[in-house]
């Protein structure tokens, strides 16, 4: 009964978000259109070129068995690497749901295999809004270097299964035309569903700081790892624009925003993962964990390097 009444305050809590979001979007239209067109326009300029052709990759490789062959959790780990965000955790998903992979060992993939690209560290954020090279590379390298330690810390606290998954409880595989289709239309379906979280959270992050939501927040700095907190892309370009900042300083601000994501990837990542078990909570918790750990590796690298 405990259970249910709970079920049933969430549900009711999140039918009153819902109308208040939609007051507010009716009450200051010109916010929405310009949030939607802004989420969009990221969408399509860098999000759908670069996601889609991985997207359709993977999943085809996962429709012919070819994952089965990879152990440790590599592949999901190196297409994350290569693609960024929700990667990872859209393969993670995938494997749990197909039986290849066991909810414990999911858990431990989770902790290292959500990652962002290094299109995006190096290119967009380092030479882009930092306008350094160097520090695009400290970035990354705490990045990635994070994630292994957070990997290394979930896989001593929750151990590992000594194998993915008994073969009687695979998916049976598909043939090449089925998989090639299913690729597609699945990697489609994917793409919608972060469109949509961009857009919310743009909407979202736009209309806090329509209201002043971040104005009582003390120091230039604080404010950008609080627009972090909702959108990564957003953190970051503040954290760019903060004068008082050394080098060092925006390094570790962005490798903590990076390794974060935001609730907006949180959000995507708990979209990929629906059905496996995991909860939105762990997916929190070990982004945090991570954003500690690449805070830390980016000030020790930047105290030697810069």
């Amino acid at each position: 009964m405990d259970i249910f009444l709970w079920g049933k305050r969430k549900r009711i809590t999140a039918g009153i978000l819902a109308l208040i979001c939609c007051f507010f979007m009716v009450a200051f239209p010109v916010v929405a259109l310009s949030s939607a067109r802004k989420g969009i326009s990221l969408w399509m300029s860098n999000v759908l070129p670069a996601l889609l052709p991985f997207f359709i990759c993977a999943n085809f490789l996962q429709g012919l068995g070819v994952v089965r062959v990879f152990k440790g959790g590599s592949f999901p780990f190196i297409m994350s690497v290569l693609s960024g965000y929700p990667m990872g955790a859209k393969i993670i998903g995938d494997m749990k749901r197909s039986g290849e992979i066991t909810l414990r060992e999911a858990k431990r993939l989770v902790s290292f295999c959500s990652t962002s690209g290094p299109a995006f560290i190096a290119g967009a954020v380092g030479a882009g809004m930092l306008g350094s090279a160097a520090m695009g590379g400290i970035i990354a390298a705490a990045h990635y270097g994070g994630a292994v330690i957070n990997g290394a810390l979930y896989t001593r606290l929750l151990g590992r299964d000594p194998s993915f998954a008994a073969p009687e409880r695979l998916t049976p595989l598909k043939g090449i035309q089925q998989s090639l289709t299913d690729s597609i239309l699945s990697s489609l379906k994917s793409l919608g569903i972060i469109l949509a979280y961009i857009v919310l959270f743009m909407w979202l992050t736009d209309m806090i700081h329509m209201c002043g939501g971040l104005s009582f927040v003390p120091g230039q700095e604080t404010r950008a790892l609080a627009k972090g907190f909702f959108e990564m892309t957003v953190g970051c370009e503040a954290v760019s624009e903060c004068v008082r900042a050394s080098e060092a300083a925006k390094c570790v601000m962005c490798s903590a925003l990076i390794s974060w994501g935001g609730l907006s990837v949180a959000g995507q990542s708990m979209s990929m993962l629906s059905g496996t078990g995991i909860s939105f909570g762990y997916i929190l918790l070990t982004k945090f964990t991570h954003s500690l750990f690449s805070a830390g590796a980016a000030f020790i690298a930047a105290c030697i390097v810069l």
